[in-house]
């Protein structure tokens, strides 16, 4: 029996032992050699995979499981004396992972956009080429949603004004644009006269800046606000509204300066107006037993005040057109036509003068339609009647002033074909109005882009 108590006190004491090497492991991490080595190596395991000069995209999972096992070790075995150098170098190197991690992450994030923008960007110049239409609106406003600051936005602006343009003024007619393109151009001119840049001014056959127009800038203005001033007075029907814009196209270094459209629409709106008051002035003249009044002589002088800024603008309409070649008879022959009935309505039935004025127009400023129109001073008309001696004589001063008021101006609808066409069509109401005309530059100028031009050149983060 002794010696089985002896092996069983035996047992017990290498039990007890053991056990008092497990509480030491236990309460010492510190002396947990194995624990220690096995997350030693997670650290070093994920960190080399990191220095083999793999892409920093497939690095991100490794380095983050690299920082998270560095860190483990620093808190479980920051107070241990013997592992002070390594929990040093992990203090220095964990803030440099992690610095990695986000740089790779930014890097990943931005080569995915860019890869994005890129498709994004090949997606719209395909569709502005490929006269895609509806392509190139809806690529167009995902591209400005990125771009709307930079130069890119400015081009892509352009190129989007400019697309609903042209489809404002095919031969039949596709409004479907109309108030995209009139905003776009509107923020075209916003962005050009606060003094955005760009190399070329648009993209494509809608590029501004060209052999003819070095000056892109101004070629654009002039076209941005002839496209607002086109589309309002034509399909929007908005023409007093659209006179600024029109005007602003003639002054500007542009090919839109030479464009005979621009001066009669804006005459056109003049006699039209004058018109309207004439109605005006008749029913006065009316009540007043067809006899003129001051308020009637009045609205006559503001109707021919009205006609000399419309003989003005018709001058300059003829004058551009007549001296272009390329400019049909009928369209030339019918400015003349409404030129004289303007001339003889001012002068009283007199067209004397009326060579004269048209050569010598265009060396004076051209009006701004949005200033107030001057009225001419009328005098009444006096009618004598003699019935055999002076005193027999009797005046009637308020007879009605002679006046032949033109008609209104023929409905006409011209515009450049395209951006890339100097060839306009005119549709009209009147037979005695023109079929073709053309808005090439007297001086040889051509529309803002030719096609067939070679794409512009692809640079780094645009098109």
């Amino acid at each position: 029996m002794k010696t089985i108590s002896k092996v069983l006190m035996c047992g017990v004491m290498l039990t007890a032992s053991s056990a008092v090497t497990t509480n030491v492991y236990a309460q010492d991490p510190c002396a947990d050699v194995d624990a220690k080595t096995a997350l030693y190596a997670k650290y070093t395991t994920n960190y080399e995979v990191i220095t083999k000069g793999k892409p920093a995209i497939e690095t991100i999972t490794e380095r983050k499981a690299a920082v998270e096992a560095g860190k483990e070790y620093m808190s479980k075995y920051g107070a241990c004396k013997d592992d002070t150098a390594q929990i040093d170098y992990f203090k220095k190197a964990i803030p440099d992972l992690e610095k990695g991690i986000k740089d790779a992450e930014k890097a990943a994030t931005d080569a995915a956009g860019a890869a994005a923008k890129d498709k994004l960007f090949k997606s719209f110049d395909t569709a502005v080429r490929g006269n895609k239409t509806d392509e190139v609106f809806s690529t167009g406003k995902e591209v400005l949603a990125q771009e709307t600051n930079s130069p890119i936005g400015l081009d892509v602006t352009l190129v989007l004004a400019s697309v609903g343009f042209d489809q404002a003024s095919l031969k039949t007619p596709n409004n479907t644009f109309n108030n995209d393109a009139v905003n776009y151009a509107k923020a075209a001119i916003q962005k050009l006269e606060a003094g955005k840049t760009s190399e070329n001014f648009g993209a494509y056959q809608y590029q501004y800046k060209n052999k003819e127009f070095a000056d892109g800038k101004n070629n654009a203005l002039g076209w941005m606000n002839y496209t607002v001033g086109y589309i309002m007075y034509n399909r929007q029907n908005q023409k007093k509204e659209a006179l600024p814009y029109l005007y602003k196209s003639t002054q500007l270094n542009s090919a839109t300066k030479n464009f005979p459209e621009s001066y009669r629409q804006i005459g056109a709106w003049y006699l039209d107006d004058a018109i309207r008051i004439d109605t005006e002035r008749t029913e006065k003249q009316k009540v007043a037993g067809n006899k003129d009044t001051e308020e009637t002589l009045a609205l006559l002088g503001t109707q021919k005040g009205l006609a000399d800024r419309a003989i003005d603008a018709y001058a300059r309409a003829y004058k551009i057109a007549s001296a272009s070649p390329q400019t049909a008879k009928e369209y030339k022959d019918a400015l003349y036509t409404k030129l004289k009935e303007l001339y003889a309505f001012r002068y009283d039935g007199k067209t004397d003068g009326i060579d004269a004025f048209v050569a010598g127009v265009m060396s004076k400023p051209m009006p701004d339609p949005t200033t107030t129109v001057t009225p001419v001073t009328v005098t009444p008309a006096v009618t004598t009647t003699t019935t055999g001696s002076a005193s027999d004589s009797t005046t009637n001063p308020g007879a009605p002033a002679a006046s032949t008021m033109p008609k209104a101006s023929a409905a006409t609808d011209a515009a450049p074909s395209s951006r890339a066409s100097g060839t306009t069509t005119v549709k009209s109401n009147n037979s005695s109005n023109v079929a073709t005309a053309t808005k090439a530059a007297a001086n040889g100028a051509t529309p803002a882009a030719t096609k067939g031009k070679k794409p512009v050149t692809k640079k780094k983060g645009t098109r």
